[in-house]
């Protein structure tokens, strides 16, 4: 399994517009953000064609695997305006990413500066 940052893209195709759905999310965006792994989200949507989804960026692809039983994606999945669900996931290419200012600077950890008092 990849160790590497993993980016799944979910989509879902409703019968209702996008906004329609937008106005409840705030509580589901606050326990997205809490997803073990997740580094970020995107939220996006199509309101003509009656599309939302989203990006996200995850450490790497087992927790991109994981969130994918979320009961918030599982509560999206089974609700009555959503017609169909699309998922992909991605490898990052961490090297080419960042000469395109990939916002992936700070998924390596390096070891902490620590500095003493007095200069030791």
């Amino acid at each position: 399994m990849s160790t590497s940052p993993t980016v799944l893209y979910l989509r879902f195709k409703l019968r209702v517009p996008p906004d329609d759905l937008f106005g409840h999310c705030r509580q589901a965006a606050e326990k997205i953000a809490s997803a073990e792994g997740l580094i970020w989200k995107i939220w996006l949507a199509q309101q003509e064609q009656r599309e939302m989804g989203g990006a996200y960026l995850f450490a790497d692809r087992q927790a991109a695997l994981h969130y994918l039983n979320h009961p918030i994606v599982q509560a999206v999945c089974t609700n009555p305006a959503v017609m169909s669900v699309d998922s992909q996931l991605w490898d990052v290419d961490e090297s080419l990413s960042a000469i395109t200012r990939g916002p992936l600077q700070d998924l390596r950890m390096e070891e902490p500066v620590v500095t003493m008092a007095g200069g030791r």
